[in-house]
């Protein structure tokens, strides 16, 4: 890390995708702030929505980092070929107050999908939540 570089208040540790059932699935994403500690986030969809539940465990666990006068919801996400490589891309509505936004992820999958779209969250919110 170069010196003019700042640490970032909240830290991507890792995501999980579980099935529970046939039809069901359970995400589970972990941040940490290291000042504070960890914060996880959980959600539970059908299986065909693993990478929404993710997506939607990540915004819980960041809005337990951050103050409570913001809340996120997922609007959308896909998993995209761009460019002949998978990516994950996230739609966020963010609030505080009476202030709504809109917000834009992005993140390459690789091989991971769900580290993706985990990821893509907090490349969403980074700067306008100030944590990144």
């Amino acid at each position: 890390m170069t010196p003019e570089r700042a640490r970032r208040r909240v830290r991507f540790v890792q995501a999980d995708l579980q099935r529970l059932s046939s039809a069901v699935c359970m995400a589970r994403v972990e941040l940490e702030r290291p000042e504070a500690g960890g914060y996880v986030g959980t959600a539970v969809a059908p299986e065909a929505e693993g990478l929404r539940a993710t997506a939607r465990a990540a915004a819980d666990a960041l809005m337990q980092a951050v103050a409570d006068d913001h809340v996120l919801e997922v609007q959308d996400i896909k998993l995209l070929n761009v460019l002949g490589r998978l990516a994950v891309v996230v739609h966020l509505g963010a609030r505080r107050q009476e202030d709504w936004r809109s917000l834009m992820g992005f993140c390459v999958a690789g091989q991971d999908p769900t580290r993706a779209a985990a990821l893509a969250v907090l490349h969403a919110t980074n700067r306008v939540l100030n944590v990144g």
